[in-house]
């Protein structure tokens, strides 16, 4: 098999992690690396990643997340941040991301100005720049899991939490970042459940 299905066949969404198990630093590195160079609508890399290893920090967050025991029983919980703020059209954040190209001022300038139209007459008038900077997120939490299970560390993606409460205690300054999903990783504890997806045929239409 291709190792990348390999991968994606061995991960699914633990909900029971061995408390014993700890992932190396330098596999833990790995996996933020491939967050780190996932790709982004505009290169504007939207997100921020908090990795959670202190288990006072992890107890302090269960219950702020239906009490789900995959964020205090995982070897670590990756918080992953939006930037919404820093993704206005005229927000210096943006101007120095596309001034990372090296290309002549009007370019830049150019580029811009094609960011800021696709901004207001695409995104904005279909969904926040919350929403638009988790879809990018989620780029980089799919990266993460997939890395994380070529090398036999399991996953669980989360969606179940309260957002305001998670950002209070974990002190998350709201007007620079905000929460956009949650992801546990560790080592399973017990059998992977059965894979249950729809057949291809169902799923894909090439024309």
């Amino acid at each position: 098999m291709n190792t990348v299905i390999d991968a994606l066949n061995f991960r699914h969404a633990c909900k029971k992690f061995d408390p014993a198990g700890q992932i190396p630093a330098t596999d833990l590195n790995t996996i933020l690396e491939a967050a780190r160079l996932s790709p982004s609508s505009f290169g504007m890399e939207a997100w921020k990643f908090l990795v959670l290893q202190s288990p006072d920090i992890r107890e302090k967050l269960r219950p702020a997340c239906w009490d789900q025991a995959q964020v205090t029983d995982s070897s670590h919980v990756i918080v992953i941040l939006a930037r919404p703020q820093q993704m206005v059209p005229g927000h210096p954040y943006v101007a120095e991301s596309f001034g990372r190209r090296g290309l002549p001022r009007d370019a830049t300038t150019a580029y811009i100005e094609k960011y800021r139209h696709h901004m207001e007459t695409e995104v904005l008038p279909r969904m926040s720049l919350y929403a638009w900077c988790s879809k990018q997120c989620y780029i980089a939490l799919a990266n993460i899991m997939t890395t994380a299970a070529s090398l036999g560390i399991d996953s669980c993606p989360m969606e179940g939490f309260e957002k305001d409460r998670v950002e209070q205690i974990l002190e998350i300054d709201t007007r620079k970042v905000e929460v956009a999903v949650l992801v546990a990783l560790g080592y399973r504890a017990g059998q992977q459940p059965l894979r249950r997806r729809h057949p291809m045929e169902t799923l894909v239409e090439i024309r």
